[in-house]
């Protein structure tokens, strides 16, 4: 039997900790039904909110798929060394 990998305990512990992510009570989306009724300030917060967290998302996807291109180049080296 494989034991589960980094990356899956990884996204595993992201996966659980994603609600802790999420902006304070006052500027996060107040709900679909009171969303008509609410100022503009908390509107800005909880867009501020969301794109914080899409920040945070694209600086994680750059430095896997960095990590990915290295992994992928050394293993396309050793291949090549090995054949030799």
């Amino acid at each position: 039997m494989k034991k589960p990998s980094i990356i899956v305990i990884l996204l595993a512990l992201i996966l659980c900790h994603a609600p802790s992510a999420l902006a304070c009570v006052g500027c996060r989306e107040p709900g679909a039904q009171t969303l008509a009724k609410e100022s503009p300030t908390v509107l800005a917060g909880a867009a501020f909110s969301w794109s914080v967290l899409f920040m945070l998302a694209f600086v994680m996807l750059i430095v896997i798929g960095m990590s990915v291109y290295i992994w992928h180049t050394c293993r396309h080296l050793e291949r090549a060394r090995a054949g030799q």
